[in-house]
């Protein structure tokens, strides 16, 4: 099921209330002083392909911007972990300026979420003396009941969870602060918050509720986040690039974060936040309903100013915007690129001929502002990462088809922009396919290769939790709870791995992936851009995404295979329809249980509605 979503004229919040939560912090100063540390969660078991070479070259920016909010709210004490570059930190020994973490806050992708718990769990090793734990984040917003009672002890789990974006931290803090005494740690000021009913106005929240029953713990959530609107109310990315932990494999912090002229050596991609939102309604995304069917950007000036910004005080010359669909409004791109040529560095030369900037779009709406892609390779656009799922069509239908295909990229390689393609393989898709006939898995792969394409990846097509595919999936019996007996980790979200399907035989879909990569990645199509190399603008390029895909595929193909060999082994044991929830939750408007992204079977000790779940507003 979709994530539930407010009322089309309450989405948004009120201009400037972005703003005035954060001057309103700032005049907070008794927690200024307050020492935080913020965690990007990661889990080594996903450096295969598609990831493996930028997850450890490109700082997160959703912790980098935590940071930037909370130095403009006036916290001081603040440090930013990523774990790809500090695999044994551990909260319980971390120090800042002396002094133990107050706030302990984590983010994790689902891939991420198990990690993620580890350092909830060492965080309580603290006793009495731990720091308030609040998480976040892709698993936090679509499981957040999933952070609580993690074991191996009763109570142990986070605090709270946010389920959404950084204005929310900003109201929670806020609550914490009104109800925090002198001398009182921000643990101990949540728990009084939390106990006197301080948090129920802050919607986008999930906390344990303090009235469960004994040996009945459930969780209250505050309803649905409102977005907000003019992303230009964020603060300029610095203070998040400032305050990163310097790679090492201590358990401890460093006394200093890493300099700013190492930043961009370590960094050496920015993710930036341009656009957010996307017009299409696939039914295996979740994006769209998080966004609350809204399209939102930054303006022209600020992305071309936040780019200048980065590239001249951090040295960083790649820029990869974290958009759904870059090219969903014609205007906002004719205006970001437009911005991007005009906008000089302190060289006197245009920003776009200084830096690269990379994004993601459909393949019908580049398609069909092709004629704006000589503006956008003026303004920096270096290349473009499709999803196209299907060249066909057949699994889903956002217009694109073999002609497109074709036109699109080799205009884009006249114009020297690379071209990214990212497919989905599913259980109707044959791994090859007769001539003339573009079905099958293979057949793509080596299309879009000979075709011009400079990267592949291929995933399988799975129920994501928070698309309307999951509830389906759970009903059909053929989502993977186990396989061999032991439960499906949550490092197989990422689409590697085939964990539902349909197909009697699901571990010759799971081989079929590895043959789709070495159909694109292979000693063969080196040789081919070796041969055409002086007549290719971009020969360079593929020899680097060949290495990267060669390399990744040496990364990939064994944990894939060690996966069909459980799958052919078994048993695999599915979902049987919907289930009971590990820890229960509730709607804080009526205190009856509330699903949130997939439907679960009601528990017998608390009241139910007789409202579906989707009507919800927050």
């Amino acid at each position: 099921m979709d994530l539930p979503r407010r009322d089309p004229g309450d989405i948004f919040l009120q201009p400037g209330a972005f703003q005035k939560a954060t001057e309103k912090l700032r005049n907070c100063h008794q927690a200024h002083a307050w020492n935080i540390v913020i965690v990007y969660a990661f889990d080594f078991r996903t450096r295969m392909l598609p990831f493996w070479y930028a997850d450890k070259r490109m700082a997160p920016c959703s912790v980098r911007t935590l940071a930037d909010v909370l130095d403009c709210s006036g916290f001081k004490n603040i440090r930013v972990v990523l774990q790809q570059w500090n695999p044994n930190f551990k909260p319980s020994r971390a120090e800042l300026g002396g002094k133990p973490i107050d706030i302990l806050m984590t983010s994790a992708m689902q891939v991420h979420a198990e990690p993620s718990w580890d350092l909830i769990r060492d965080a309580h090793t603290l006793g009495e003396h731990r720091p308030l734990i609040l998480s976040g984040g892709p698993k936090a917003i679509y499981e957040p009941t999933d952070y609580f009672e993690l074991g191996p002890e009763p109570g142990v789990g986070a605090d709270c969870v946010v389920t959404g974006e950084v204005y929310i931290l900003l109201r929670l803090l806020q609550a914490i602060i009104d109800h925090c005494r002198d001398g009182d740690s921000p643990l101990t000021a949540f728990e009084r918050a939390r106990s006197s009913r301080g948090l129920d106005d802050v919607a986008g929240l999930v906390y344990l509720s303090p009235a469960s029953p004994s040996g009945k713990p459930y969780a209250v959530n505050t309803g649905v986040q409102q977005l907000l609107q003019n992303l230009d109310e964020l603060p300029i990315p610095d203070a998040g690039y400032r305050v990163l932990e310097p790679p090492h494999r201590k358990e401890t912090l460093s006394p200093d974060p890493c300099p700013a002229q190492r930043v961009g050596k370590l960094s050496i991609i920015s993710s930036i936040i341009a656009t957010q939102g996307c017009k299409f309604n696939c039914s295996f995304c979740p994006i769209p309903a998080f966004n609350q069917r809204s399209w939102r950007h930054k303006s022209a000036n600020r992305m071309a100013a936040e780019i200048k910004h980065i590239y001249e005080k951090f040295g960083i010359r790649e820029f990869f915007g974290t958009d759904d669909n870059f090219f969903n409004k014609r205007k906002t791109v004719v205006d970001f690129m437009t911005a991007m040529v005009n906008t000089q560095t302190p060289k006197g030369t245009p920003l776009g001929k200084e830096i690269s900037f990379y994004t993601e779009g459909t393949q019908s709406d580049v398609f069909n502002n092709r004629d704006l892609l000589p503006l956008c390779r003026d303004g920096g656009m270096k290349a473009i990462w499709f999803g196209i799922e299907d060249i066909t069509g057949k699994l889903v239908n956002k217009g694109q088809n073999e002609s497109k295909t074709e036109e699109l990229i080799a205009l884009l390689n006249k114009l020297e922009i690379e071209t990214s393609v990212m497919m989905i393989h599913s259980d109707d898709q044959p791994l090859r396919s007769s001539p003339g006939d573009l079905s099958g898995l293979i057949n793509q792969a080596q299309y879009v290769f000979d075709k011009g394409a400079t990267s592949y990846q291929v995933t399988y097509l799975g129920p994501a939790v928070g698309s309307s595919d999951i509830d389906v999936a759970a009903q059909d019996r053929i989502m993977f709870e186990k396989v061999g007996g032991q439960l499906v980790p949550q490092t197989h979200r990422d689409g590697n791995y085939v964990m539902a399907s349909r197909h009697p035989q699901p571990w010759k879909k799971q081989t079929n992936l590895i043959r789709g990569y070495a159909a694109f990645y292979n000693p063969f199509n080196i040789l081919k851009i070796l041969l055409r190399y002086r007549r290719d603008k971009l020969a360079g390029k593929r020899l680097m995404f060949q290495a990267i895909g060669h390399i990744g595929l040496l990364l990939t193909a064994p944990r894939m295979y060690l996966w069909a060999r459980k799958l052919k082994r078994g048993p695999i044991k599915t979902w049987e329809g919907m289930q009971k929830r590990r820890i229960p939750m509730v709607d804080i408007a009526d205190g009856c249980q509330s699903d949130w992204a997939i439907r679960h079977l009601p528990v017998d000790y608390l009241p139910v509605r007789t409202a579906p779940a989707a009507d919800i507003k927050g």
